[in-house]
């Protein structure tokens, strides 16, 4: 049985996926700008599939492996929105507020993969019994 904090974390997770795909919409018209209908359409689809396969794989599965791609994709994440703190071109307005709940969300669900019940539940390495 997957632990509670496992549980929280693909829910917070999954939101921030959710607010990935929210700011994927708001932020089309410029994304087409910059590099073409083709390349935005498949920068989002491949962005968004990889992290809904990585969370299945982390919260479901018990992958070690995908917890750790899962954490360095969050990291990259966290390193870009520092980045737009730092030299001052965090959006405002709704797509600064999504960005940032965005953000906190993954981290949050990072932190929560890390807490002692789940550390024990991967080292176990028993997927889900919900799905056997």
């Amino acid at each position: 049985m997957r632990p509670k904090s496992v549980k929280l974390a693909e829910q917070f997770y999954a939101g921030s996926i959710l607010l990935t795909i929210a700011l994927a919409i708001i932020g089309w018209d410029e994304a087409v700008a910059t590099g073409g209908v083709a390349l935005a359409a498949i920068v989002n689809v491949v962005v968004i599939g990889i992290t809904i396969a990585l969370l299945y794989l982390t919260t479901r599965r018990a992958s070690r492996v995908a917890l750790w791609l899962l954490v360095v994709l969050t990291a990259i994440n966290v390193a870009g929105y520092l980045f737009q703190v730092a030299g001052g071109v965090v959006a405002a307005g709704l797509f600064g507020v999504l960005t940032t709940a965005q953000t906190v969300l993954g981290v949050v669900a990072i932190v929560l993969l890390f807490r002692p019940s789940a550390r024990a539940w991967f080292s176990a390495a028993v997927p889900d019994e919900e799905l056997a």
